[in-house]
Order: C-alpha cells, then structure tokens, then sequence
C-alpha cells in the first residue's frame, strides 16, 4: 500500500497544529485569532479527510490480511482513532469561532495543548508502529 498521501497528510495537520501552538506560546492569540480560527476549522477537515483515507483503504486491509496480528492490530488502531477523532470534533466544536475562544483563552490554550498532544503521539505512533508495516 502506498501510504504517501497519508504520511503528506500528517505533515499539514501537526504543521497547522504547530501554527496554533506557536501562537499560544508566543502570546499572540488576540492578534491571530481570525487565522487561528480558519487553520482550526481547515484541520478539522484535513482530519476527515485523513480518517476517511483510513477507514476505505488502511485498515480494511489490516483487518482483511491473513496475519492475525496484523488485523488485531487494525482493530485496536480504528477504535483508538475514533477517540482521537471524539475528542478533536468536541473541542472544535468549543472553540471554532472566535468568539468562543476569546470568551474562554485560557481554557482554549490548555486544551488546545492537550488535543494536539494527544493527536501528535497518534500520528508519532502510525509513522513509528503502523506505517513501516504497510511498505
């Protein structure tokens, strides 16, 4: 399986993730807020987008191949990505306009740290483990 668009995939979200990080680190939340907003909402559909890329070609084929390990290991990864999945659309869904992060920056920037922490370790976890078993 060719798995190059998954890994370019990978690479737009944690580098959208980073913008909105870096915004919160430096402090500059207010004065990017309009993009910090935009890039949030983008990611939420490049997620989607990578997930549905998951769900029609990856793991069907973990799940379908002879290696029972291998499908084991398909199973665990699709149910710990709808998880992932959960918690990202719930905290989009609590800051994805700026009013609602303005009303609320502090628990914005300590939530957005941990769901990025989370989704990064995830995609730290498919380059490293699921990935090289695919090619």
């Amino acid at each position: 399986m060719d798995i190059t668009n998954l890994r370019r995939q990978h690479s737009e979200i944690m580098s959208m993730a980073k913008y909105i990080l870096d915004n919160i680190e430096k402090r500059t939340i207010h004065q990017n807020i309009q993009e910090i907003v935009k890039t949030m909402n983008v990611m939420a559909g490049k997620l989607k987008v990578h997930l549905m890329n998951e769900d029609e070609y990856l793991y069907p084929q973990l799940l379908n191949h002879s290696d029972a390990a291998l499908q084991a290991f398909g199973r665990k990864y699709a149910e710990e990505m709808k998880e992932v999945t959960g918690a990202y659309a719930d905290y989009k869904s609590r800051y994805n306009t700026t009013t609602k992060i303005e009303n609320n920056i502090d628990g914005f920037n300590q939530e957005t740290k941990q769901v990025f922490k989370v989704l990064a370790n995830r995609i730290d976890r498919e380059e490293k483990e699921l990935y090289p078993l695919l090619g």
